[in-house]
């Protein structure tokens, strides 16, 4: 059997597995969650230039598998995402509690800002179809270390109804050809991964509301293949908040990156800022409209950008979501859009639910 067929046949031990853990007759005093998050989805570009590397129309499917359970002080977490272009185990998180903490080895996502640690992969909880380019999935052209493999330590420590929450991570990150791939738990001796250190701190003035503010500071040895350089080593830092009064949600954040080439008597160094802020109103129960701005400085020349083409570097876009039929949300969404040598606009359209 190849490896594609391995893994296929892996993912399917899984799904069988998580439910499994969530079937009744197997509790026995085992707590789970098990929810799936379907979509479908289209994108439609357009004002491509010739030499574009984008494609002109896109259509994706699939569902997104997310289970949790919790046995005493006992603690799984695995997130499976089977699409029309990828089927990746996304988390897969073993741990326990122990007091205010939580004590993780596995699988998981970096806890930089609040779009990774609260939105994940499951469309349905994001308001937009997109997510912001500078925390986009690696599969997806991120450009930055969305999934570790490690340890995670994060927790919550509660004082006069407010929360200051913590998570450190010691982990290994991904390698970076044509694009960053994390490293795979079904062949984790497919790649080449290096160290990864994360620390972030973050203010609910409301414990567990959604209103927070954060900041964090990730580090990375990135090893590269195939490109021209042995290995990036990579400091990303940053501040986010997100404010949440009825009608309105406010999201933003900002990104300082510094990344050191190493090459063979040769280490060239640059950096760049990039964020987004994101506005969102909630005209009634069913309708919100939103819009997002995203920008990048000092990035025109960067030399660890020019290794990742597709990464948007200046977004502007509107758009609606409709919450119908129960955990139903059908989005529309437009936008205006600069990548390195290329601007486009592009139409996205999506269902989604959560079961």
């Amino acid at each position: 059997m190849n490896h594609n067929g391995r893994k296929v046949r892996l993912l399917h031990i899984l799904i069988v597995a998580t439910s499994m853990v969530y079937s009744p007759t197997s509790q026995g005093g085992i707590d789970s969650e098990y929810l799936l998050f379907p979509f479908l989805g289209a994108n439609f570009r357009s004002d491509l230039s010739s030499h574009s590397l984008s494609h002109n129309d896109d259509y994706n499917y699939g569902v997104d598998i997310f289970v949790a359970s919790e046995y005493r002080n006992f603690l799984f977490l695995g997130e499976l995402l089977l699409s029309k272009h990828e089927q990746h185990i996304e988390r897969l998180q073993l741990g326990w509690t122990a007091g205010d903490s939580k004590i993780w080895f596995g699988r998981f996502h970096n806890p930089i800002g609040y779009w990774n640690s609260q939105f994940h992969h499951g469309a349905n909880l994001q308001t937009s179809i997109s997510r912001p380019s500078i925390v986009e999935f690696e599969h997806d052209d991120g450009i930055l270390p969305m999934h570790l493999t490690g340890l995670l330590v994060e927790g919550v420590l509660e004082r006069d109804n407010q929360g200051l929450g913590y998570a450190f991570a010691v982990a290994v990150g991904p390698e970076l050809s044509d694009k960053l791939e994390a490293l795979d738990v079904l062949n984790p001796g497919s790649g080449s991964q290096d160290l990864s250190l994360t620390f972030a701190l973050y203010h609910e003035p409301v414990l567990y509301s959604a209103t927070r503010y954060g900041l964090f500071v990730n580090y990375n040895e990135i090893p590269a293949v195939g490109i021209g350089i042995d290995e990036v080593h990579q400091v990303n830092a940053g501040v986010y908040g997100r404010w949440d009064h009825q009608p309105w949600r406010f999201t933003g954040s900002m990104f300082y990156l510094h990344n050191s080439l190493q090459q063979v008597n040769l280490t060239p160094t640059d950096d760049f800022v990039s964020g987004y802020f994101q506005a969102e109103n909630n005209l009634d129960d069913q309708w919100t409209i939103f819009g997002r701005v995203e920008w990048t400085f000092a990035g025109e020349d960067d030399i660890y950008l020019a290794l990742l083409p597709h990464y948007v570097k200046d977004r502007v876009l509107g758009g609606f979501r409709l919450d119908a039929f129960g955990r139903h949300s059908f989005k529309l969404e437009i936008s205006g859009n600069r990548v390195q040598g290329d601007n486009f606009g592009q139409v996205m359209l999506q269902w989604d639910a959560m079961f």
